[in-house]
């Protein structure tokens, strides 16, 4: 630290106050959740253009942060992947922009757990985020709903699209699960291209969890600053591309290798059995993925179906 002729404790606090300056400058612009019929609607359309996932408002996934054990924490910030760390719960559009990031909860919790308590959970119980009234699908008569992608980690409902189980599947299990990852790997992608740009990701961080809170928090909102105003923050390289069905690995994969990104938060074993209404909502997109209007031609290739979660 005498390079800066500052002691740490004075950087650290810089830091700080910097990354907490940036995100209350920018949160209001560049890191507000949608709330009116017309911006969901225009998220939804981009992801059937752009991933043909209809009526589908956002991508939702978990992520470890790893951090350095604060001093009698216990075993609250230990996870399943034996280190510390706090959990960053994000819903992202299909242009890789975060729609909704919560940050700091105890790393040793599941996925569902932590989407149980935290705030966007509430607002969509109690259809609070606006979404629109459900509509129909595209060629179809019978209204459905707007929901969410998520993976296995989160609970089914009507407004929450999750895979079918993985064992024993039937072909059009396959096709729907293949669908929705699609639609879902865009959420990894926004995880792994922070990684990428944002190095202190790739370590633990040395500070509180309440200062890494708001790092990562500054982080997500510099993103969507940069996606919005720099044109070449990502380029069609960066990312994954899903043309087809053939799959074309984005550089930060190779960049990061197997273990650089952010894993996933675990599964919770206490989900219970799902709703009626969810699990009706969840068939019907399934046999929509399996009529000629609804179908995209490349789905049936069993090698894809069967290397389709990335």
């Amino acid at each position: 630290m005498s390079v800066f002729l500052l002691g740490k404790t004075t950087i650290c606090h810089i830091v700080h106050n910097t990354c907490s300056a940036i995100f209350k400058a920018l949160k209001d612009e560049f890191l507000k959740v949608p709330n009116t019929h017309e911006e969901w609607t225009e998220i939804a359309e981009r992801f059937y253009q752009r991933w043909n996932f209809p009526n589908c408002c956002g991508a939702l996934d978990g992520k470890h942060i790893a951090i350095q054990a604060p001093a009698n924490c216990g075993s609250e910030y230990f996870n399943y992947k034996k280190y510390n760390s706090i959990v960053l719960m994000a819903m992202v559009d299909a242009d890789y922009k975060f729609l909704f990031v919560e940050v700091g909860a105890y790393g040793r919790e599941s996925d569902g757990g932590v989407f149980a308590r935290c705030a966007l959970s509430t607002a969509l119980a109690e259809n609070s985020l606006n979404f629109p009234p459900a509509k129909s699908l595209p060629h179809e008569s019978d209204e459905m709903p707007f929901a969410i992608v998520a993976d296995d980690a989160f609970p089914l409902k009507t407004y929450l699209m999750k895979p079918f189980s993985f064992r024993n599947q039937v072909m059009s299990y396959k096709i729907f699960n293949y669908r929705l990852s699609r639609a879902r790997n865009v959420v990894e992608n926004v995880f792994g291209i922070c990684a990428s740009r944002f190095r202190i990701l790739r370590r633990p961080m040395d500070v509180t969890p309440e200062h890494a809170t708001i790092i990562v928090l500054a982080i997500c909102v510099l993103h969507n600053y940069l996606l919005i105003r720099k044109s070449i923050y990502i380029r069609m390289s960066d990312v994954d591309k899903d043309t087809n069905g053939i799959i074309d690995p984005g550089n930060w994969r190779m960049e990061l290798g197997e273990n650089g990104m952010l894993p996933s938060v675990r599964p919770s074993s206490v989900l219970g059995r799902p709703a009626d209404s969810a699990i009706n909502v969840r068939e019907r997109f399934m046999e929509y993925f399996m009529t000629p209007h609804g179908e995209v031609e490349w789905q049936y290739n069993r090698t894809i179906l069967h290397n389709s979660s990335l």
